[in-house]
């Protein structure tokens, strides 16, 4: 069959109405019977333009993303997306030997400003803007340094503020409004007695440089023992920081959280401090120094058979509230600066020349040493003069406080003559006296020029001099004469010592010659399970002859009836007492008053040291004075701590 070519026949008039006729079957709506066109080839290039101009943006989106913003967009992504936030646990409480609260948590509330959020810094002069933004808002931080170098870095938090007050908080978190800013709860401090106990207790502040480097990174900001008991048993009171995991998203907002470890809290201190005491005693020293012009003072209380500290005051002292919550300002400044020391614990730091006090131990040493029997009398006309073999006529002479005329031991001490103690400590007549070396040996068998090792921070360890000390120290007179060995034989001159110090030596010649290691933790509790229990500690005993002692505690008895304490005359209560005057100063116009003793005479618990500085010479109200008061309160107050079968 022949090919058919279409190409060039003629259509047949039949076929054309043919198509015309069908014409109406056609679906329009997909298309059919329509003419189709081809797309002009200028739209083309346009759209190829168009996607061409797309990519590029996407390209350079990416490469700002990826390249330029990298760091900034990696560092907030690791600071953004997963937060550790401070689970802060409550502090230990510090209480007294009968449960009395001495430091207790008070629910405060912190504003933190989250560094890593923030927007500022990407651009220069952006820190400042943010300096001057938070200025703007009524709250200036007061470490602008610290912030300036948080912002920059976006590691460290920092917080503007703390407030005990909730309403306070709320008004300005409001001031600060479109800032990354976050709350944390944490337990602040309260000391219910004040300053009676600041130099003791202690109080808290922020973590040193030096200290901040060595904990985990959400614990920079938190608040620890800075001085007393609250620094020594810090790890006792501090409890565990616990911690939760926040989630954020890319607006900073708070989607999910959870906690990976609550905190723990602290465990209860008990203190061996008898709250009412203390306040009391402080209450006592502050009085008479305030009222008879003496620059400050101390007193050191313990139990005479096992050491446990009763009482510690110093004044001038400070608010360790204030301290611990930073502010206000000016308050902290005031204590800073004082020119009165309140920061200064004198019971434990303190160095005094011990004046008179110390007479009791060259007595006792005397006896011991056979130079010297308790009956042999020796004459006080005021003062005792030495002959001088190269100049007849300038004899040395070292004056007495007063004449006693003839004394015994026993009368010595109650009255307090010089003259006896320059003949038993230097020699005199046809008395041998002691001599700079046997004294230095006694004073070192009572634990002087060494520290008691009390469990406070700060304790100084005294000064015993020597003729070796004297050659190399005093080049204007380097050789140790007869007048530094009478001086030391009254507590003048170069010894020093502690008011903590006065009270172990004060407690070893009521309890037999023991000398303990005072203390002031008793116990530590978790709850209600025992953590710790204190023992007593005896460092050391004095042997000496019952006899001997017994000598000693009647002089001191005798000096409550006849002697220089008769200021506890009256006192419905048998004690033995040691008073002492200690000249200071190049003209010897200020004194430091001392008082040492112990109670019941017979049957010994209590013993104390108080030491009033920097008085007028001409004073005659001094430390006994402020100790009479606080005894006769403990006599009506406190009868129970004076009950030996509690031993």
């Amino acid at each position: 069959m022949a090919k058919k070519h279409f190409l060039y026949n003629d259509l047949e008039t039949s076929e054309i109405f043919m198509d015309s006729k069908n014409l109406p079957g056609f679906e329009r709506e997909r298309f059919e019977g329509r003419l189709e066109f081809p797309i002009p080839s200028g739209t083309i290039r346009y759209l190829g333009l168009l996607l061409l101009i797309i990519f590029s943006l996407f390209v350079y989106r990416l490469y700002d993303l990826q390249v330029i913003k990298s760091p900034i967009l990696k560092a907030r992504a690791e600071d953004n997306s997963l937060k550790i936030i401070p689970l802060w646990a409550e502090r230990g409480r510090v209480l007294d030997r009968k449960g009395l609260v001495l430091a207790d948590n008070d629910s405060a509330f912190r504003l933190v400003l989250d560094s890593g959020d923030l927007n500022y810094g990407e651009k220069e002069g952006d820190v400042e803007k943010l300096l001057a933004d938070i200025e703007a808002r009524t709250l200036l931080p007061s470490e602008k340094e610290k912030i300036l170098e948080s912002v920059k870095s976006k590691k460290d938090n920092v917080i503007l503020a703390d407030f005990s007050d909730w309403l306070t908080l709320e008004e300005v978190r409001k001031n600060f409004s479109g800032l990354p800013l976050r709350l944390e709860s944490f337990s602040s401090r309260a000391y219910p007695i004040g300053e009676a106990s600041a130099h003791l207790i202690g109080y808290l502040g922020k973590l040193k440089p030096e200290d901040a480097q060595s904990v985990n990174f959400f614990e920079i900001n938190k608040l620890v023992g800075r001085s007393g008991v609250e620094e020594v048993y810090q790890n006792y009171l501090s409890g565990e920081v616990g911690t939760k995991l926040t989630e954020v998203d890319s607006m900073g907002e708070t989607f999910s959280e959870i906690i990976q470890k609550p905190p723990e809290a602290g465990d209860d201190v008990y203190l061996s401090i008898d709250a009412g005491l203390q306040k009391r005693i402080y209450d006592d020293l502050k009085a008479v120094a305030t009222d008879r012009g003496f620059k400050g003072g101390a007193a050191v209380v313990m139990d005479v058979n096992t050491g446990e500290v009763l009482s510690l005051a110093s004044f001038p002292s400070f608010d360790a509230t204030v301290l611990t919550k930073g502010g206000p300002k000016k308050e902290v400044e005031a204590i800073l600066t004082s020119e009165t020391r309140p920061l200064f614990n004198r019971a434990i730091s303190g160095l005094y020349s011990s004046g008179s006090i110390i007479k009791p131990l060259y007595a006792l040493a005397a006896l011991e040493e056979k130079l010297i029997t308790p009956e042999k009398e020796i004459l006080s006309t005021g003062k005792l003069v030495l002959p001088n073999p190269f100049n007849p006529d300038a004899p040395s002479i070292f004056f007495d406080w007063k004449a006693h005329g003839y004394v015994d031991m026993r009368r010595a001490i109650a009255v307090s003559s010089n003259v006896y103690f320059f003949t038993i400590g230097g020699g005199f007549g046809d008395i041998k006296g002691l001599g700079v070396t046997k004294m230095r040996e006694w004073l070192g068998k009572f634990g002087f020029g060494k520290k008691t090792d009390i469990d406070i921070f700060g304790e100084r360890e005294g000064f015993v001099p020597s003729p070796e000390w004297k050659e190399e120290t005093q080049k204007d007179d380097p050789i140790w004469r007869v007048g530094d060995t009478y001086n030391l034989a009254i507590g003048q001159g170069n010894f020093q010592t502690t008011p903590v110090q006065m009270a172990v030596f004060a407690a070893s010649i009521a309890n037999g010659g023991k000398i303990l290691q005072p203390y002031v933790l008793k116990e530590v509790k978790k709850g209600d399970q025992m953590v710790y229990k204190a023992q007593t500690h005896v460092k050391s005993e004095v042997k000496v002859s019952d006899e001997n002692l017994k000598v000693i505690q009647e002089g001191m008895n005798l000096a409550t009836k006849i002697g220089t304490a008769q200021a506890l005359a009256g006192i419905n209560l048998e004690v033995g007492a040691k008073t002492g005057t200690a000249e200071i100063g190049s003209g010897k116009k200020s004194v430091n008053s001392w008082f040492i003793g112990y109670f019941p005479y017979d049957k010994p618990r209590i013993a104390m040291a108080v030491v009033l500085e920097g008085g007028n010479s001409s004073n005659t109200v001094g430390a006994t004075a402020a100790m009479r008061q606080t005894i006769e309160w403990i006599t009506i107050y406190r009868p129970d701590l004076l009950d030996t079968s509690q031993n």
